[in-house]
């Protein structure tokens, strides 16, 4: 029974003595390889988030173009010419004077109490469109302001250039090289210039 007992016992013994740890080489190892796999992938979820992010922001400058479009079906005229300095026929939103009127057309609303307004020559008082808080630019206070809108870098430098003048062409900066400029022939685009401060960047409807 003794004999059979310490025989029963001597595998337990063998498999216990076997066990061993990660050595310090061996785990260091596995924390060299989880860093160079880190290394790797962070820099592709940036650049996926930044590319979705830039996706987003481009669907609804398409949508402001087709709300503004809209508009100009309905009243036979582009809203906002008299927002547009110069002759550059381009609509700067980065001003918090030209972001609430272009808030104000095209949604029928004021921002501030959500009631019907006729402004920028919406006398009809149409919604044209509806913005959301995803398109308002957010404060340092983490405040959402919805009388300024911004991308979804949070970047209110957006930009929308329309042919006010009818003569089938618009200035716009190259996609190629942003400090150029090209003649486009279209009614209206937009685009986002690169804003260094939050490290968004630039883009085109028409790249």
């Amino acid at each position: 029974m003794q004999a059979l007992a310490l025989f029963t016992l001597l595998p337990m013994k063998n498999r216990s003595s076997t066990r061993q740890g990660f050595t310090l080489i061996e785990l260091l190892t596995v924390i060299a390889i989880i860093g160079i796999l880190a290394s790797i992938l962070i820099p592709s979820v940036n650049t996926v988030r930044k590319n979705v992010n830039i996706a987003a922001s481009k669907a609804a400058l398409s949508q402001y173009v087709n709300a503004i479009q809209s508009f100009r079906s309905e009243y036979k005229f582009y809203p906002f010419s008299d927002l547009i300095t110069g002759t550059s026929e381009v609509l700067d939103l980065s001003s918090a004077v030209n972001s609430e009127t272009f808030i104000k057309t095209l949604s029928a609303r004021n921002p501030s109490d959500n009631e019907s307004v006729g402004e920028g020559g919406n006398r009809r008082r149409i919604r044209f469109y509806e913005f959301s808080e995803p398109e308002f630019f957010t404060d340092a206070d983490g405040v959402v302001q919805n009388t300024q809108l911004a991308d979804r870098f949070n970047n209110k430098k957006i930009f929308i250039a329309i042919d006010t003048d009818g003569d089938g062409e618009i200035e716009v900066p190259d996609p190629e090289d942003s400090q150029e400029t090209i003649k486009l022939r279209a009614s209206i685009t937009a685009y986002v210039e690169a804003d260094q401060a939050i490290n968004a960047p630039e883009y085109f409807l028409y790249e």
